[in-house]
């Protein structure tokens, strides 16, 4: 079965959660738009409610989203400082954005209609079901054992970089 989670939890935040490791494996995808895009949705769907502050907040967030799914060196204090101490961010703050198991998909759904985005994220989930099924899945049951070897598995994606947000931006 999966379970598919859909909101602002970023890869890190996903590993760091207690319960991560019982898992039978994880996979990440980041659907992203551009920021003028962004703009232009927040004032279309939800007309006067977004600020000119609010909205840069919002689009900052997004960059720091993007920055993160590329690098799991980049930024990590914001999602770490004040967390819950339940947390385990150590099971991924030494990895680096060469680590096979910091894998992130990028799904730009700039100027796409809804239809082709649910077409794409579909695309993807088959793909990470057979990945996971094949034995390829970056982060299958078993990442966070010591014995674990990045060099096991799939090389990762990339995504594009934007400016980077400061911490006060989520």
């Amino acid at each position: 079965m999966d379970l598919l989670l859909s909101g602002n939890s970023p890869l890190g935040e996903v590993l760091a959660a207690p319960s991560a490791p019982s898992l039978n494996g994880i996979a990440v995808c980041l659907i992203d738009v551009a920021d003028q895009d962004r703009r232009d949705r927040l004032a279309a769907r939800d007309g006067g409610r977004w600020g000119q502050a609010a909205t840069d907040a919002f689009c900052g967030w997004a960059a720091w989203h993007r920055g993160h799914a590329r690098d799991p060196c980049f930024r990590p204090d914001v999602i770490t400082d004040g967390s819950w101490p339940e947390m385990a961010w150590h099971r991924w703050t030494t990895w680096t954005a060469e680590d096979p198991r910091w894998r992130t998909h990028l799904i730009d759904a700039t100027g796409r209609s809804l239809a082709t985005s649910v077409n794409q994220v579909e695309r993807w989930v088959t793909e990470q079901r057979n990945a996971h099924r094949s034995g390829r899945l970056a982060l299958p049951r078993g990442w966070t054992d010591e014995t674990s070897n990045p060099a096991d598995h799939d090389a990762r994606s990339t995504s594009e970089t934007r400016p980077w947000p400061d911490s006060q931006s989520r």
